[in-house]
């Protein structure tokens, strides 16, 4: 078992004797999970290389990234200032937030969330749009918000909005997306193959709200602009979380499939998806048993190696295959434990956060939530390893693909300047504050699965040398969905 002060793992040294066949299988383990650091430039190469295919392919073309332009131009610096709501719809809960940017990176926000019954998930989208125009006139009349008493850099007597809509869309503007299919339990119908900023522009209208959806966005573009707000040359967002994502800034010339005069243009890659014919990804039997299984087969493959749904998940089936061949638990697993999905991510980090001398927390979290009684002290041990296995393999793989991003910038030369610090054998420089290249993160996984963050900065020395560590600055971005949207939103009205 990895110490438990350990960021990376370079052995196994468990504190209890186990059994010839334990550690055979566990030393089987660790090298299917290993990611060296020969593989991570491998795939960091290949990821660059397919990000300038989706960049350049023709319209519906295959591809595995999809590179898709936001037609946001440009990054806030923290100077901004102006009050505007965000809309954050993703799932069962909607929130409208009213976005105050105050200047010197400063801002205040106010939100209500409301509920999206069972009912409306179904209903035709126009019921579910005139409850969203709704909801929005109940929190502007609840917050005593007009037009006249916000600061505004417009005279309009309209409030602007900014839409996160985290559904799949075609985006073909700032404030246009063409909704390609519904997902998370919604099946609204009129709503697939129509414009959502113009449904909801329309139901608005209806009600008589005087808003107007300036802006569409998704929650990784929104992150990337809520984390540039306080932390100026951001230059990628990302989502390790549920999910994961990543969103750049690239060089608008780069970007064949739009015209625009802008010097830059933010790219939301889908990283999800990255590899999904499995040429480069160092599967596992127990990763293709988990895509086999899952209900989008054959379908972000990367996703399912390094994302919350699925880091449980993979585990689980590691324990089972160890179960079978009778180096754990007896043999025996649970009834529980058999079920898809039982084992969820947060335990896989409450054990590796068990740092007691018989792993005592991982005894009570095996006991309670799967029933496994009676296990000894050495299958703590290799439950223990199996979650440091799996979770630090997410987090090196998080890292290439972070670093790949950073390589394309590098290659861009929106990050010229970094170039000879940012390569393996650099010598080691000072970089001043203000020149670091941020990088705004939301997720759970980033921000609470223990030694996540170390593991992914030893991931990115590996791949752009030692100046990694104070060159990138990974940062915890706050609320994407709602700052994101208001300063897209922003962007937008000035824009136009």
């Amino acid at each position: 078992m990895l110490s438990s002060d350990s960021s990376s793992l370079h052995s196994i040294v468990p504190q209890t004797k186990w059994s010839t066949q334990q550690m055979e299988a566990v030393s089987t383990l660790t090298s299917q999970f290993a990611v060296s650091t020969a593989k991570l430039q491998q795939l960091t190469e290949a990821f660059v290389q397919h990000m300038n295919e989706g960049l350049t392919a023709q319209k519906g073309a295959s591809k595995d990234l999809a590179m898709i332009p936001t037609y946001v131009t440009g990054r806030p610096d923290g100077r901004e200032r102006g009050s505007y709501l965000a809309l954050d719809l993703g799932g069962t809960n909607l929130r409208v937030c009213l976005i105050t940017l105050k200047g010197d990176h400063a801002l205040e926000s106010h939100q209500r969330a409301f509920k999206v019954s069972d009912h409306l998930q179904e209903a035709h989208v126009s019921k579910l749009m005139d409850f969203i125009a709704a909801s929005i006139e109940d929190f502007i009349t609840s917050e005593h918000i007009s037009a006249k008493i916000v600061e505004h850099p417009s005279d309009s007597e309209t409030l602007e909005l900014g839409f996160t809509f985290s559904f799949p869309v075609t985006q073909t503007a700032i404030d246009a997306g063409v909704l390609l299919r519904w997902t998370k339990g919604f099946c609204c119908p009129g709503a697939v193959g129509n414009d959502v900023v113009q449904l909801l522009q329309e139901a608005l209208n209806r009600n008589g709200v005087n808003v107007h959806v300036a802006a569409l966005v998704n929650d990784t573009v929104g992150t990337l602009l809520a984390h540039s707000y306080t932390h100026p040359n951001t230059f990628v967002g990302a989502i390790f979380g549920t999910g994961t994502n990543g969103a750049y800034v690239e060089n608008a010339c780069n970007i064949p499939s739009v015209s625009s005069d802008a010097k830059e243009m933010l790219v939301n890659i889908e990283w999800g998806n990255f590899d999904k014919d499995k040429e480069f990804l160092p599967l596992t039997i127990h990763d293709n048993k988990l895509d086999r299984e899952s209900i989008n087969a054959g379908i972000h493959v990367f996703e399912k190696m390094i994302s919350g749904m699925y880091l449980g998940e993979v585990v689980r089936n590691v324990l089972l295959n160890l179960i079978d061949q009778r180096v754990l638990f007896g043999g025996i697993s649970s009834e529980i434990l058999n079920k898809h999905y039982a084992l969820e991510t947060k335990f896989m980090s409450d054990i590796e956060k068990d740092t007691s001398s018989t792993l005592a927390a991982t005894a009570a979290i095996l006991q309670q939530e799967w029933n496994i009684r009676n296990s000894t002290v050495a299958d703590r041990e290799i439950v223990k390893t199996v979650c440091q296995l799996v979770g630090n393999r997410a987090a090196r793989l998080s890292a290439m693909a972070t670093a790949a991003v950073i390589r394309q910038g590098l290659s861009n030369g929106i990050l010229e300047k970094h170039r000879r610090a940012l390569s393996v054998g650099a010598a080691i420089v000072t970089v001043d504050e203000k020149d670091v290249i941020n990088v705004g993160i939301d997720g759970s996984v980033f921000e609470h699965y223990p030694y996540f963050e170390d593991r992914m900065t030893e991931g990115l020395e590996e791949l752009l040398g030692p100046n990694a560590r104070h060159t990138i600055n990974l940062g915890i971005a706050r609320d994407g969905s709602g700052v994101g949207a208001a300063l897209a939103a922003l962007i937008a009205t000035k824009n136009n």
